[in-house]
């Protein structure tokens, strides 16, 4: 197991130097820390977050438990980022481990039957969004749930960062997209919403970053795949350019990609977080999304053009011959599970509008950023090490005091989720005509 040891001086809880007292418990994490993308970035993120809270944390990537190596005074709490159903609590209480907490995400209105059976073998789980929460308890997770918000980078993401160069960019607006080529995030409505809504007569670029996920889902494959999707269509007139980008970006350029965008675009049917929604408004664009998933959390009127939707069986779309990516049916289309299909219609107003008024993309640009410098990896360190107090002091564990957490996370998290179709001080529409909040208030079936 790889040990990163804590710096000498944080030695005490939050962050308190010199002679601070000795903390109540060490944290023992398990997650993929050294996995590429926003998962490990997050894992690693979290690790690091709580060290600076002053909490001992000893840092591995094996989902093996080994018995707890550090002699140290307090209790001996377990995180584990991985799957619930992977690792036996039981077991890990018998090595010696005082708490087992398992730290998860999920993006649809109910947990797969397995996952729920495994979450109420922990003392505890951690979220980072009232989605998530919500849906642990709507599937019947017993155990608390406690709100450990996602950070992003705010110095790393900033609206400052040389924009990257991107061909045929020059003199347009661009949309841009950063997503894994799976079916949840919905690449069909992003492309045929640009496609139908723009031609080449209208100033406009559509940028999507993407991969798959494994060996023979290439740049090549995901070429051909959007390719035949686009012929299925058959859209009359030339469409507006399309710039796809599979090969691995490092982070420089990932940065860069944000900056040389005038808004972000994703119809996601899911989101657990979120994490390129939160990266484009740390880099100051505004984002174009489904209003439901995650993040909602951090999603306003204010800071976004929101899409409405309805929602529907993961399954009913999976099946049709429009959908192109892969599609994880084995964990998204259990019985009871729903997911957002966002409104194609508004989706292509929304861009309209958002390339109607660039004016209007950078003053949403603005007030993102503003709201993602309150949602550093900081404040996600507090948010999960006052968590974690509560799961080291709570001997029998409760629901109740998981919603007292959260209740207390909420008035410190960020930004305030917004009713739709409402304005917070600042929202440049605040004195305009409110538009088209009926339909966002739509209920969905």
């Amino acid at each position: 197991m790889a040990t990163n040891r804590p710096r000498k001086r944080l030695v005490g809880r939050r962050g308190v130097t010199g002679g601070a007292r000795s903390p109540r418990y060490r944290v023992y994490w398990h997650g993929p820390l050294h996995r590429k993308g926003g998962l490990g970035g997050a894992s690693k993120a979290y690790a690091r977050a709580l060290r600076r809270q002053g909490i001992p944390v000893q840092a591995g990537s094996s989902r093996a438990i080994k018995r707890p190596t550090a002699a140290s005074p307090g209790k001996r709490v377990l995180v584990y980022h991985y799957p619930p159903h992977t690792m036996s609590p039981a077991r890990a209480k018998r090595l010696g481990y005082d708490k087992v907490v398992l730290n998860t995400v999920w993006e649809t209105t109910r947990i797969p039957a397995r996952w729920r059976r495994a979450m109420n073998r922990y003392d505890a789980v951690l979220v980072p969004t009232r989605h998530n929460r919500k849906a642990m308890y709507d599937s019947g997770v017993q155990v608390p749930v406690y709100l450990a918000p996602h950070g992003v980078n705010t110095g790393g993401f900033r609206p400052s960062n040389p924009p990257a160069k991107l061909p045929g960019s020059q003199g347009r607006f661009v949309f841009l997209s950063v997503f894994g080529f799976q079916h949840r995030k919905n690449p069909e409505a992003l492309l045929r919403a640009y496609w139908e809504e723009f031609t080449d007569q209208d100033n406009v670029l559509l940028v999507i970053k993407t991969s798959g996920y494994g060996n023979d889902e290439d740049g090549a494959w995901i070429r051909n795949r959007i390719s035949r999707y686009r012929a299925s269509l058959r859209i009359a007139h030339r469409t507006a350019p399309l710039l796809l980008l599979t090969r691995h970006l490092d982070g420089r350029e990932l940065k860069g990609l944000y900056t040389a965008a005038d808004a972000f675009v994703l119809p996601t049917r899911g989101e657990g977080v979120g994490m390129p929604f939160m990266e484009a408004m740390a880099s100051g664009i505004p984002c174009i999304a489904t209003a439901w998933g995650g993040q909602m959390d951090f999603l306003t009127p204010s800071n976004s053009f929101l899409v409405p939707y309805r929602l529907r069986r993961p399954a009913v779309s999976m099946g049709k011959n429009s959908a192109i990516s892969r599609s994880f049916r084995e964990i998204f289309a259990e019985k009871d599970q729903l997911w957002a299909e966002a409104d194609l219609g508004m989706l292509k107003l929304q861009m309209r509008r958002a390339y109607a008024n660039p004016s209007l993309c950078r003053e949403k640009g603005r007030l993102g950023r503003r709201d993602m410098l309150g949602l550093g990896w900081q404040a996600a360190g507090r948010a999960m090490s006052s968590a974690l107090d509560r799961v080291v002091a709570d001997a029998r564990g409760s629901r109740k005091a998981a919603l007292t957490v959260g209740a207390m996370q909420k008035k410190t998290a960020g930004p305030k989720t917004a009713r739709v179709g409402g304005h917070r001080p600042g929202d440049p529409e605040r004195n305009r005509r409110p538009w088209l909040d009926s339909r966002f208030r739509r209920q969905p079936r």
